[in-house]
């Protein structure tokens, strides 16, 4: 049984959202959840379940980094969940992405590409699931909301000293860096998780630009929008194992 998430099987919904910041994840369940209640709140990692349209859904917050999220794929997979979707926030690093902008990650790239043991030392190529990307962007045209959608850098670093690498990969068509999605996406394949990314953009990374906060609030809830709508539009399959 997991131990950072305090949580018997049946608590938590088939679907499941993760958000890295636990006061996201509460103001999420209670704005547009219903019958809410919460079944974790150890380390403040708070976990809530409540109904969509009728539908059941959680939200898990994930905290920061790549060891982070892994403890909670890894817990959320031990209580049997079959979707998980991502969402927070990054900083583009390609031109033609704005502040308050949505990108689905359909691929995550890695830093430090932390799966390297587990492959002898090759490169793993993390992917999200195509039809649930598929499902999020027509839940976006659905709800007239531009949005991007292409790969991502899933960074090991929040601090860097100079962005040699980001530009490398800006060059190769990269949309914006963030810090959970390659792992999120290796362990949803290992264990059979259908699972994506949805961000909203916060900073310019190279322009040193950061969004305002009410601003952002506003482009969260047009994300959160997009997501719960394709999970009550799919709820089938996303809930298949």
């Amino acid at each position: 049984m997991p131990i950072h998430i305090e949580a018997k099987p049946g608590d938590v919904a088939k679907v499941v959202l993760l958000p890295g910041d636990p006061q996201r994840a509460e103001y999420v369940a209670n704005k547009f959840l219903t019958d809410v209640k919460r079944y974790t709140e150890y380390r403040c990692m708070y976990g809530y379940t409540g109904k969509y349209k009728g539908k059941e859904v959680s939200i898990q917050t994930t905290g920061m980094g790549s060891p982070s999220i892994s403890i909670v794929t890894e817990e959320l997979n031990m209580l049997g969940v079959k979707s998980l979707i991502r969402f927070g926030t990054a900083g583009t690093i390609r031109d033609g992405v704005n502040l308050y902008d949505l990108i689905i990650g359909n691929v995550s790239h890695s830093s430090h590409n932390i799966f390297s043991r587990r492959f002898g030392m090759s490169n793993y190529s993390a992917g999200a699931d195509f039809l649930l990307c598929k499902m999020l962007y027509e839940s976006a045209e659905r709800n007239n909301i531009p949005v991007h959608c292409g790969p991502v850098l899933c960074s090991e670093t929040f601090y860097e000293e100079d962005y040699d690498l980001y530009k490398k990969y800006a060059d190769y068509g990269t949309l914006a860096v963030e810090m959970e999605s390659y792992p999120l996406y290796g362990l949803a394949a290992k264990y059979g998780i259908k699972a994506a990314t949805v961000l909203t953009v916060s900073d310019i990374i190279f322009k040193s630009v950061r969004g305002e906060k009410d601003k952002m609030r506003n482009s969260v809830d047009k994300m959160v929008t997009l997501i719960l709508d394709a999970v009550a539009d799919n709820y089938d399959y996303l809930t298949q194992g």
